[in-house]
């Protein structure tokens, strides 16, 4: 698959693993895009709820919990981030405005892949896509497990990835 080739002058994305230091800017990212693409599907407290949960605070819990973060940062602005909380739930996946349409949402959720793939290579994925990624996961080959549904009033899809045999 051939990559996008960034413009001129623009600086290339680099993933790397996230730190609790990264907390803050993760939580940023995250919260700004839910605002805008999540939380309109949701209960207004569904929607409070749901920042809430994705304050720099409860980020940096679940890192020291055992999530794994990866972030994507070009230069020194931080433009996509995934999560996955083991074995096999893909938490987190976004990717910021700027950023979207150049493959940046496939190499993270590759990446995510290859550290289940290592744990145990026959482990399916699971997410729950909001309205907004549904498309994205069922490119990525996700299959939805059960319609749509509304949890303390966030709204989601079960979805699941399985390997290839």
């Amino acid at each position: 698959m051939k990559m996008p080739v960034p413009e001129p002058g623009v600086r290339p994305v680099v993933l790397r693993e996230a730190t609790p230091a990264d907390a803050a800017a993760i939580s940023a990212l995250v919260c700004e895009l839910t605002r805008c693409w999540i939380a309109p599907d949701c209960t207004p407290e569904g929607a409070a709820r749901l920042l809430q949960m994705l304050a720099p605070e409860p980020t940096a819990t679940r890192m020291a919990d055992g999530f794994r973060y990866l972030v994507a940062q070009r230069g020194d602005e931080l433009v996509g981030v995934t999560a996955l909380r083991p074995p096999a739930h893909l938490f987190h996946l976004f990717v910021s405005e700027s950023a979207q349409r150049q493959g940046l949402a496939r190499r993270l959720w590759q990446t995510v892949q290859g550290w289940v793939a290592e744990a145990n290579p026959t482990l399916p994925i699971t997410v729950n896509a909001s309205r907004h990624a549904l498309a994205v996961y069922r490119n990525f080959g996700f299959e939805a497990t059960a319609p749509e549904v509304s949890e303390h009033g966030i709204v989601s899809t079960p979805m699941l990835w399985r390997p290839k045999a």
